[in-house]
Parts: C-alpha cells; structure tokens; sequence
C-alpha cells in the first residue's frame, strides 16, 4: 500500500492552502495536512523555535501510526522537512522542498525581520508588505491584492504576535553544512523569479543532498505553490509515483 504523503506549510499559510494539491493526490495517497504551532489554526503565543515543529511532527505521526512517509513542504515547511530528514531519516521516504533555503544571507533576514515588524506594529499592512517578496507581478493583479488584504483583515488578533514569532523561528536556520546527511532521495523545486528565497539556494541544496533533483517553474514567484499549482502537482505526482512501494 503506498506510504503517506505530509505536506507542510510555508510561514503564512494553512492546511487549507494545499486544497488543489490534496485533491489530486489524495487520489492514490493517503494526505497529512497540519498547522504549524503559531500558524492560523494551531494559534499560541511564541516563542518558537525549529525543533518544536520537528518534535511536533513526530508526535503526530506516532499518533496517527505511521511509521514512514513521504514528505513535501514548501518554504518554511520544507526547511522543517529537511529538519525532520536529517533528526529521523528511519522515517522519510522521500522528500520535497519547494522554494526553500538551508541558511539565511542578509537579504532574507532583513526582508523577514521587515514582515516581524509590520506584523507588530501595522498589521493592516502585512499583506501589501508581503506580497512582492511572495508573487510575481504577472501575478499579483489588483484583484489579488484586494482579495488577500481581505484575507488578512479577517485574522484574529493573536495571529500577528504568532507570526513574528514565526519569523524570529524562521532566521535561525542554518544546516547548510549538514545537507550531505540527508538520506533520503530529495526533489527541489525552485521558482523563476523567487525574489524572497532566490534560485542559488535551491541550487545549493540540490547540488548538497545526495541524490536530489532540481526543477525550476518558470514563470513564478517564491508563492509557487499558489501561482502554479498544477506545474508543481505535475511534479509531485511524477516524483511520488517512482518512490513508495
């Protein structure tokens, strides 16, 4: 019977953003989609650090009884899974990391400490800040805009000290140098024009995990999974459909 899949979800998502990928592949898999702690529906006040989310996903798949699972995370999600990988290899089938970094340079941190402070001084403003560094321009049309400050306006009050504690999270990542211990075989996909987490990170990461691949999706930015859903479905159902049993 062929292994689950997890999906995990970057910083300012939720399980219900992977809506379109959970369809498609809850066809022949059984789907895992959970909210980080401090993410919209598992809401609690930070700190945060990494390795609780790490712990946190053990304990839930020990719950649930799954021994072993193939895993896809993007972003924020994705740098967890390589986490994961790298503390329970016995339980990694497989990996996927899309739009990922293993280290954060100074645009990052400043870009990400930008979004910590708008979240906690002018969180009306967090989508308007946020959205270049997420999509394209192609993309982000005006009714996208309207529609995502909809979205944020509508979070309650505790999700904006959450998610800068997220971002406090998300800034200490830093297992470049431990890539080559990732066991597991690893698809990278990266986006065009990722302006947060631009394509030499994936790079890195791919040339670093014995046995990854990348691919890159054309046309993007860093929100790939959102902009181009069906081109990273594609890829996931190729990718899933060679590995578990």
């Amino acid at each position: 019977m062929p292994l689950p899949v997890v999906l995990l979800n970057g910083i300012m998502m939720t399980a219900d953003s992977w809506t379109s990928h959970t369809r498609a592949l809850s066809e022949s898999r059984r789907v895992i989609t959970l909210d980080f702690r401090g993410q919209l529906r598992n809401l609690m006040p930070g700190p945060f650090e990494l390795q609780q989310h790490v712990d946190d996903l053990l304990a839930l798949l020990d719950e649930l009884g799954i021994e072993r699972a193939d895993f896809v995370g993007t972003s924020y999600g994705g740098e967890v899974g390589m986490l994961f990988a790298l503390a329970h290899p016995e339980r990694v089938e497989s990996l996927a990391v899309i739009a990922c970094v293993s280290h954060i340079e100074p645009p990052l941190r400043q870009a990400v400490e930008l979004w910590r402070d708008t979240a906690l001084n002018a969180p009306d403003q967090l989508f308007d800040v946020t959205a270049p560094y997420n999509y394209s321009p192609a993309f982000l049309t005006e009714a996208v805009r309207t529609a995502g400050r909809e979205r944020v306006r509508r979070f309650p009050p505790e999700f904006f000290p959450a998610f800068a504690a997220l971002c406090d999270a998300a800034v200490t990542l830093n297992i470049t140098d431990r890539l080559h211990e990732i066991q597991a075989p690893t698809l990278v996909i990266a986006a065009e024009h990722d302006r947060l987490k631009p394509l030499p990170y994936s790079e890195t990461i791919a040339s670093r995990i014995p046995n990854a691949r990348l691919e890159v999706i054309p046309d993007s930015g860093h929100a790939v999974v959102i902009e181009k859903a069906n081109a990273v479905i594609a890829l996931l159902l190729d990718w899933l459909s060679r590995r578990s049993p």
